[in-house]
């Protein structure tokens, strides 16, 4: 059996029958658009000035975090408050309570009542031995009567 194919069609190759486009000069396009007024918009901030408006963290990411640096301050206070007196020991013996307290540089025992002068180095002018807590191991000073924040062993 033989199979046979015939179709309508020529041998030639075809051409093409659409019609001739004629080219014409184009007009820019900058002449066909319409100036638009100003919105009066805020331009955007670059990437670099927002980055540069934002906090980088601490200052010195090893300073101390601030309620510490507060609590310093009011440590430092007290310092001036005292003198700069240093609490080195309390002692009960026979009913005596005494306090070793250390004050430029030298130091010595006091005693509720104590006031600070040429007898007791070190314990600055002014400042008096309000009370001495053996079981807290604190020293209360007293400067003209008014009792200072308590030290601390």
């Amino acid at each position: 059996m033989a199979l046979l194919l015939l179709g309508c069609g020529t041998d030639s190759s075809p051409q093409g029958s659409a019609p001739e486009v004629s080219v014409q000069p184009q007009e820019p396009q900058a002449a066909l658009i319409k100036p638009v007024q100003d919105p009066k918009l805020n331009p955007l901030y670059g990437p670099d000035e927002v980055l540069g408006s934002l906090p980088r963290g601490r200052q010195d990411p090893f300073s101390p975090p601030p309620r510490a640096v507060e609590e310093a301050a009011a440590d430092e206070q007290e310092r001036d408050n005292n003198g700069d007196v240093q609490l080195m020991g309390v002692s009960a013996a026979n009913g005596i309570v005494r306090a070793f307290v250390s004050f430029n540089g030298q130091s010595g025992p006091v005693a509720t009542g104590d006031e600070g002068g040429p007898g007791t180095p070190w314990l600055p002018d002014g400042l008096a031995v309000a009370a001495i807590d053996v079981q807290r191991g604190q020293l209360v000073l007293a400067r003209d009567g008014r009792p200072l924040p308590v030290i601390q062993l």
